[in-house]
């Protein structure tokens, strides 16, 4: 479930609403939420579906930085059609950069249900080994 209050934050002069999520990815994945509306529930459904992507580009890069763990902080601007605007890494404690490159790139690509008024929702991935 996803739950979203707004904190006061905007981005590109809009108020962001904060998806609150925990998302751990290693051994396996683990999403955390509170939902308040079921449009809230479809765009947390739509970040578990697309976990596997970030998964791989962590997996495909574990092996070069033996012992890094860490979370990073994703700020998404949504379309009203679904699609992503804009991905902002808000927080980074790994400093992988061809992970966050990665991750990115992956995100900008993912679809979320359509809505009357445009989005931004925050969430939160972190990656073990």
């Amino acid at each position: 479930m996803l739950g979203e209050k707004r904190d006061g934050r905007r981005i590109a002069g809009r108020p962001v609403e904060r998806a609150l999520a925990l998302v751990l990815l290693g051994s396996g994945a683990l999403a955390c939420a509170h939902a308040s509306d079921a449009g809230g529930e479809a765009r947390q459904a739509v970040i578990e579906a697309n976990l596997p992507e970030l998964q791989e580009c962590w997996d495909d890069l574990a092996a070069e930085h033996p012992g890094v763990s860490g979370s990073m902080l994703f700020a998404i601007d949504l379309r009203r059609n679904g699609t992503v605007e804009w991905v902002e890494i808000e927080a980074d404690e790994l400093g992988v950069a061809r992970l966050s490159a990665c991750a990115v790139r992956r995100i900008k690509k993912w679809h979320f249900p359509e809505d009357r008024r445009r989005r931004s929702i925050r969430f939160g991935v972190g990656f073990s080994q």
